[in-house]
């Protein structure tokens, strides 16, 4: 009979919805709670507005990117607080059915804290919202040229390369903090329990030189923008949502919509905002949107625009425009990309090339038989492409009890 945990520790640098790895914390602390699951959530930023769990830990830090250079330097290598309090936290309440659930490390807590965990090891899970386990720079891109990389992590060839977004002294920095975290937690000498978000992303670790045994995929949940039915076809606008940095791509939106002549609107925010209000003007931006906002927009939406330039392990904005109707036109370097155009739910162009990006706008956008076909096919296809909120909760509980399982097994005795 499979165990279930007594206590799920969550661990990740932030206490509040500040995008991806966060907004899952936090939502699978509250579902996990609303199972009678006791959670301790374990955070790097001071406490916000609403906890997380009950039993909340803030340890006061604030992000990398805002410190000064020496204390992110220093705090980003290695947090002593961070470890302290992990390890104590686990000195005084571990039990054998306790889980310990790391999101995301990389921009407070820092591989200290798998110092901590290396005690616990058998009943850890490193969830991997990114490819930080394997990639210094956790996008597998060099930033300096926009472009994908494919030199093996941590090679000779790979330490040398100049890929880093502010200069080569971030890159040294970035490797020496991934030595420190393989040194701590080794996941090429010994299987370690990795969630993946898609399927593919196990092959990716695996040619790294991780060690895949105890790798899972559990796609993230998603729920759609708007669940009544929509008429995409006879829209006319083109919609980008994402940061404003130049790793999401969308100045290369604007280039292609400019030359395809399609209406763009974006909705999102970033360093990116000022350039992209001065050099297309004809482009109009919503900023960021509470998810009310964001759904009384995307209702005109003829179809989603996901142009980033590194490549994306699950596109959550792709999964809620498709589950909404909406089709999606994605760089063919993003995970999901194949099998979206394979159930013709979108259209994919050539990573980097706006004139792919382009024409992939002007067929989308003189086609409206295309776009409908597209659009009763998101709405049959939406449910087989993520887990909802309540599927994803499932598939972790069922993962905790069969990890505790396996580490509370009896030694087999030797002949």
């Amino acid at each position: 009979m499979a165990h279930q945990p007594d206590r799920v520790v969550i661990i990740n640098d932030r206490s509040t919805t500040v995008g991806g790895a966060s907004n899952l914390a936090i939502l699978s602390a509250g579902l996990l709670e609303s199972r009678g699951v006791k959670v301790t959530y374990v955070s790097g930023d001071h406490p916000g507005p609403l906890k997380p769990a009950n039993d909340t830990i803030n340890l006061a830090g604030t992000p990398l990117t805002q410190q000064g250079r020496l204390a992110a330097f220093s705090g980003g290598i290695y947090n002593q607080k961070a470890y302290e309090v992990l390890h104590d936290l686990i000195a005084a309440e571990d039990t054998p059915s306790t889980i310990y659930h790391v999101h995301g490390w990389s921009k407070i807590l820092s591989p200290s804290i798998f110092r901590a965990l290396s005690d616990v090891r058998e009943r850890t899970i490193l969830h991997a919202h990114d490819y930080f386990l394997a990639c210094p720079n956790g996008g597998f891109a060099n930033y300096r040229t926009q472009t994908i990389c494919d030199l093996k992590p941590m090679s000779a060839q790979c330490l040398m390369t100049q890929c880093d977004k502010r200069g080569y002294h971030e890159k040294l920095w970035r490797s020496a903090r991934h030595f420190l975290r393989e040194h701590f937690y080794p996941t090429h000498d010994m299987p370690a329990n990795i969630v993946v978000v898609h399927e593919q992303m196990r092959a990716i670790f695996e040619r790294c030189g991780i060690n895949i045994e105890h790798v899972d995929t559990i796609r993230n949940p998603a729920d759609p923008f708007v669940t009544e039915e929509l008429a995409p076809w006879t829209q006319r606008t083109f919609y980008f949502i994402g940061r404003l940095e130049p790793e999401k791509g969308f100045e290369e939106a604007a280039k292609a919509a400019r030359l395809a002549n399609a209406r763009l609107h974006v909705i999102g925010d970033g360093a990116g905002r000022a350039m992209l209000e001065h050099d297309y003007p004809e482009i109009l931006i919503h900023g960021w949107q509470s998810r009310e906002g964001l759904r009384a927009i995307v209702r005109d939406a003829r179809a989603i625009v996901i142009s980033s330039r590194v490549p994306e392990p699950f596109g959550l904005a792709a999964i809620e425009a498709i589950g909404s109707g909406i089709p999606v036109i994605m760089p063919d370097s993003a995970l999901l990309a194949e099998e979206i155009a394979a159930q013709g739910c979108g259209l994919n162009f050539k990573n980097g090339s706006v004139e792919s990006l382009a024409d992939g706008l002007r067929r989308m956008a003189s086609d409206d038989e295309l776009i409908r076909t597209m659009s009763l096919n998101c709405r049959h296809e939406a449910s087989g492409l993520a887990h909802t909120a309540s599927t994803w909760i499932e598939a972790l509980i069922s993962l905790y009890g069969r990890i505790l399982s396996e580490a509370n097994r009896p030694a087999t005795p030797h002949a």
